[in-house]
């Protein structure tokens, strides 16, 4: 108060015709969100939660509303030296469970078929609800990739739903 007090007789003792502007400072109300070991996603404020994946033409971006190749395609994120790096030594190609075999896109596809994710099959059961789709989204289960690999693309979320929805056939 004594630093904006003499701030305003300098202003005023300065001259006349001076315009003196007085802006109040005052700090930013604090927000309680409440207990942070009780947050959840549906409790964070405003829309919460993670946004709906929204994809255009519904094959992944392939525009011939084909479906995408598990093999040319999608194994090869999974590797150790692809953008996920799901398959990586410091992942689930080492010590973390569940593990998955890497060495060829139809191991890799058997060892994730193994897999359940919140009591959903990792790669659907009969083209049924997928767990991979929302464990790439961080709806169910723990968000993947972790770090080394790289957070999906839009684009390739649309992907893996394209794929999904055409029954994530190994081909």
């Amino acid at each position: 108060m004594r630093k904006l007090r003499s701030l305003l007789v300098g202003a005023v003792v300065g001259g006349s015709g001076a315009i003196i502007a007085l802006l109040s400072c005052s700090a930013p109300a604090e927000t309680n969100f409440g207990n942070p070991n009780g947050l959840d996603r549906k409790n964070i404020p405003g829309e919460g939660g993670v946004e709906a994946l929204v994809c255009g033409s519904g094959d992944g971006g392939l525009g011939d509303g084909g479906c995408p190749s598990w093999s040319a395609t999608i194994y090869p994120y999974f590797v150790a030296n692809g953008a996920w790096k799901c398959a990586d030594p410091a992942c689930h190609g080492g010590k973390s469970d569940p593990p998955i075999d890497p060495t060829s896109a139809a191991s890799c596809y058997a060892s994730l078929k193994a897999i359940n994710v919140a009591k959903i099959p990792y790669l659907g059961a009969d083209g049924g609800q997928a767990s991979l789709e929302c464990n790439l989204q961080g709806t169910c289960g723990s968000k993947m990739p972790k770090p080394p690999g790289k957070d999906p693309t839009t684009d390739e979320l649309c992907l893996v739903q394209a794929w999904i929805a055409c029954g994530a056939p190994n081909n």
